[in-house]
């Protein structure tokens, strides 16, 4: 009695690409249903989807015709391999950073860098990631600020806008958050001072400013913030 591998791999890779898919649309399908507000990138996710009906289709037929047909010789076996590898890659490309490059709109913004803007260098995407990513830990008050105002406090001039953003951590987690934040994103001249006092963009849940020392002194008191681990996670899957 022969033992046939190609049903227990297959298995195992549409466990793993419907896991991701599930992974990934779950909380916009959870945000649907209850109303709320969805971020959701045409640019990027119906090529996505696009992708993933080609190489999906090709796996669900390749494992049929394994499984209905009698196949004979290695060259049909070969095929069917090769086949359905190939839908299996289909997909996992969508995830790569080449394929979000490739999709992703970049933004033309000014040269010119403001003395009264942040001057960050991130993309849209990774913009919106870090908000969803704040939003779930709920270290973001979403009802005072939306998607518009985190991508107005974060890329224009301080004096273009009336948006806010509304931070649900205490000082040493405030701290950690821009420690994370320049070593993620390298390329940036980002301050402390400029991000929590200066600008005067960025405030604390009951809508206060924050308070410089305390942040810039937090470690001294607090050597790990009671947000550490929800800030390690955010930002381990933003790299």
């Amino acid at each position: 009695m022969s033992f046939d591998l190609f049903p227990y791999l297959t298995s195992i890779a549409f466990i793993y690409i419907y896991g991701r898919l599930a992974n990934h649309f779950a909380p916009k399908i959870y945000c649907y249903f209850l109303n709320e507000s969805i971020v959701w990138q045409k640019q990027i996710e119906k090529p996505r989807i696009f992708l993933h009906l080609i190489g999906l289709s090709f796996m669900h037929l390749m494992v049929y015709s394994n499984s209905s047909i009698e196949i004979t010789g290695l060259l049909i076996q070969f095929i069917t391999w090769l086949t359905f590898i190939l839908g299996f890659f289909a997909c996992q490309f969508t995830w790569t950073k080449k394929f979000e490059a490739t999709f992703t709109p970049q933004l033309k913004r000014s040269t010119a860098r403001s003395s009264e803007n942040f001057n960050l260098s991130i993309s849209d995407l990774q913009l919106i990631q870090l908000y969803n990513e704040l939003v779930r830990f709920d270290l973001l008050n979403q009802d005072l600020t939306t998607v518009e105002d985190f991508n107005n406090v974060l890329l224009k001039d301080w004096k273009e806008h009336n948006s806010k953003l509304h931070l649900k951590m205490d000082g040493p987690s405030c701290r950690e958050f821009y420690e994370y934040f320049i070593r993620t994103y390298p390329n940036n001249s980002l301050t402390m001072k400029n991000l929590f006092v200066t600008s005067k963009l960025v405030l604390r849940a009951d809508g206060k400013s924050y308070n410089y020392n305390t942040i810039k002194n937090a470690p001294i008191r607090t050597a790990v913030s009671k947000h550490n681990e929800s800030l390690i996670k955010i930002f381990r899957k933003l790299s």
